[in-house]
């Protein structure tokens, strides 16, 4: 009884209703960054492998998938199927869902061959050292989904089987929202 005692004694006390406090102050200011910090997502003007010019602004009220990969990285090439799936459900579903693969820093006729091989039908933009700072790429591959009004959602580094689980789930979330 005793125990049960001191437990009402300190529910009651004011350190507790201090670390109560502390407590809804501390989510409230974590919420608060959250929202004040999202980030932007950069603007960018980038080529594709047939020369057509890509401006992120043009995607604007879009749900925007970015998949940074090399051909030479094997977690990027694992990811490729799962990628392509998720184009062809997502466009096929959605008309405002966008899925971009921006490749950095190889030859235009090396990425050409890659995508011909892998039969790629999403579009494969040419990147550089610039946009990856830009997006803060830390690793091959990296993944971004953007919502309608340009704000970065969700930022993925590296691929595992089942990761495109949660990417259906944020962009059905995202498209439902609009």
């Amino acid at each position: 009884m005793r125990c049960e005692e001191e437990k009402i004694m300190f529910q009651n006390s004011k350190k507790a209703r201090v670390y109560r406090s502390f407590i809804v102050v501390f989510f409230a200011v974590f919420f608060m960054m959250v929202v004040v910090f999202a980030q932007k997502a950069p603007v960018f003007l980038l080529k594709d492998i047939d020369g057509n010019i890509f401006n992120l602004s043009d995607y604007k009220g879009k749900v925007v998938f970015l998949d940074f990969w090399t051909t030479w990285c094997p977690p990027c090439r694992a990811a490729i199927p799962a990628v392509k799936e998720l184009h062809k459900t997502k466009t096929a579903n959605y008309s405002n869902v966008v899925i971009l693969g921006i490749n950095i820093g190889e030859k235009q006729s090396i990425v050409e061959q890659f995508v011909k091989s892998n039969g790629i039908t999403y579009n494969i933009l040419l990147g550089d050292d610039k946009i990856c700072g830009d997006y803060r790429v830390t690793g091959f591959p990296s993944f971004f989904i953007i919502d309608v009004t340009g704000e970065i959602v969700k930022r993925y580094v590296g691929y595992y089987p089942g990761l495109e689980e949660e990417w259906n789930s944020v962009i059905d979330e995202l498209v439902k929202i609009k």
